[in-house]
């Protein structure tokens, strides 16, 4: 099984941000998915993508229960 790689501009439509933006948070190393440069194309593997989404959706959700509940969660 081959692992397929995704292209900034596939990103950006995913993420729905900017090329300018991606190259910003790129640069800064602000949260973007983990990828890998080949020359001057930086490519991004799709199950690590994927697997980033999974991990930002849950950081989100516990963000939103701590300020709605005053920090205590019950599990």
């Amino acid at each position: 099984m081959s692992t397929r790689y995704l292209t900034i501009d596939e990103i950006c439509h995913r993420l729905r941000i900017s090329i300018g933006t991606a190259h910003n948070r790129l640069s800064t190393k602000k949260k973007m998915p983990p990828s890998i440069k080949i020359g001057k194309k930086r490519l991004f593997p799709e199950d690590k993508f994927d697997a980033w989404m999974e991990t930002q959706v849950e950081s989100n959700d516990e963000e939103i229960a701590k300020k709605a509940f005053g920090g205590r969660i019950k599990r």
